[in-house]
Order: C-alpha cells, then structure tokens, then sequence
C-alpha cells in the first residue's frame, strides 16, 4: 500500500483487519524487528497461535505466538527506483506465505505435513468434511 501519510499504525490495522476477516475471529499481531533490504524498519509479523489460542502448545513452542510473515515500510530507495517521490508518499509492504496461513486456518499442528505429499494430511480439506 503506498499512499500519502501511510504509517506503521496503517500496517497493523491492515494487517489486524485482514487476518481477522481470514479467520473469521479476532486475531492479536505483535510486531517484532526484522531485516529485510525493501522495508525500513521491517518487522516479523506475529499472530496469536490460533491451535492453543496463546496458551502454549508444540505448534508455537509453547510461546503462545507463531510468525506469520515479515512486514515493513517500503524502503525510500524502493519508492524512487518505482518513480515515487519519498517525501510525499510511504507504504508498507508484506509477504505472506500460504502455508503458514492454511495451519493456523485449519489447525495444522506440523507445518511439515502441508509439504509432505502426504494424501492423508490433505484428504482432511476435502469439501465433504
């Protein structure tokens, strides 16, 4: 997103919002630094483990939390290499894997089995279930 006054307020409730509507409840994000060279500052993205519900299982390490995608304010570099003008206009910018997504969505505890080819991991996605 790259408008005039976009912020990193902008990004949390885009993100909020986004994943809120994704899972069809309220999700927590937390914010923690990051480097990536496109985004300044950068971020990892965390969202509370949907499995225990923060409460700590194997899925999120017993954290409460998972990392859910990197996140930042798009470089002023990147801005001017893309014909914007720094000064007047910011974004941010995230890049969110699907895997990740679908463990937390349907309750995947080993994000391993969404890579495995295992036809019994993916038989539980089917329409009739």
């Amino acid at each position: 997103m790259v408008d005039k006054n976009i912020s990193i307020s902008n990004l949390i409730f885009f993100m909020k919002n986004m994943l809120s509507e994704v899972f069809k409840r309220d999700i927590k994000v937390r914010l923690r630094p990051g480097f990536f060279p496109f985004v300044e500052p950068g971020f990892e993205l965390d969202i509370s483990c949907a499995i225990c519900g923060g409460d700590g299982c194997p899925s999120c390490k017993n954290s409460g939390w998972l990392e859910l995608c990197p996140c930042g304010m798009i470089h002023p570099e990147v801005l001017k290499a893309g014909g914007i003008d720094p000064e007047e206009y910011t974004g941010f910018a995230f890049g969110l894997g699907l895997t990740r997504l679908a463990m937390m969505k349907y309750g995947v505890k080993d994000i391993r089995d969404l890579n495995s080819g295992s036809l019994k991991c993916l038989s539980q996605f089917t329409e009739d279930k």
